[in-house]
């Protein structure tokens, strides 16, 4: 999926902060689905993140209360996150880094869980304090949905790297990932939805 989220911005000219928003708004509308009052949201510190913030900001504007735990300090995001990120400061949504956040407390609080921890690119065992997140979101999460691939599962293989999120919805992006059909991809991917983020149909057309 890196490679074909390269060849969109570097030979179609797709802006990746195009990208992104198209990628959050899917997963906020997912989110709707359940009528939340209250979600909370785990941002990583890649793009994963950055799509965690957009959606963030799409559930605030509609009325949702919304909690965001990020786990990267906001100086050293990427620029596209950084950017989501600022908004959502702006807006006045509660951003708890993670060393201040009560993980069961929010969790419990939460109408919906949007795990946007990992994506695509997670090719070594989790580690702090990400294990603990994951732990805390399959024990106290309520209607877990991860975006674009559970947090903890290898996209390719199916293996789950350490502790990995037992979604009930993944939001994936383009087309369906080749993990979430092996190994341990079926149980803690769950439902799977694959959604339009702009890719042009040349990229996606005979891959599975």
């Amino acid at each position: 999926m890196k490679t074909l989220d390269r060849i969109a911005i570097e030979d179609f000219l797709i802006p990746p902060i195009i990208l992104m928003e198209n990628a959050g708004i899917a997963c906020a509308e997912e989110v709707m689905k359940f009528k939340p009052k209250r979600v909370v949201i785990f941002c990583g510190k890649g793009n994963n993140g950055g799509d965690g913030f957009v959606a963030a900001r799409h559930l605030f504007n509609k009325g949702v209360k919304v909690s965001v735990v990020y786990f990267q300090d906001p100086s050293k995001l990427k620029p596209d996150a950084l950017v989501n990120y600022r908004i959502l400061e702006k807006l006045g949504v509660p951003l708890k880094p993670v060393y201040k956040a009560d993980f069961r407390r929010e969790l419990r609080a939460a109408d919906v869980t949007l795990d946007a921890l990992f994506g695509t690119g997670l090719s070594m065992d989790v580690e702090e304090p990400f294990r603990s997140a994951i732990e805390a979101i399959n024990t106290f999460g309520k209607n877990v949905v991860s975006v674009d691939v559970p947090s903890g599962l290898h996209a390719q293989t199916g293996v789950m790297m350490g502790p990995c999120v037992e979604a009930c919805v993944t939001v994936t992006f383009g087309r369906a990932k080749k993990g979430f059909r092996k190994k341990d991809g079926p149980r803690m991917a769950g439902r799977v939805v694959v959604k339009d983020i702009s890719l042009p149909p040349q990229l996606l057309k005979g891959r599975k």
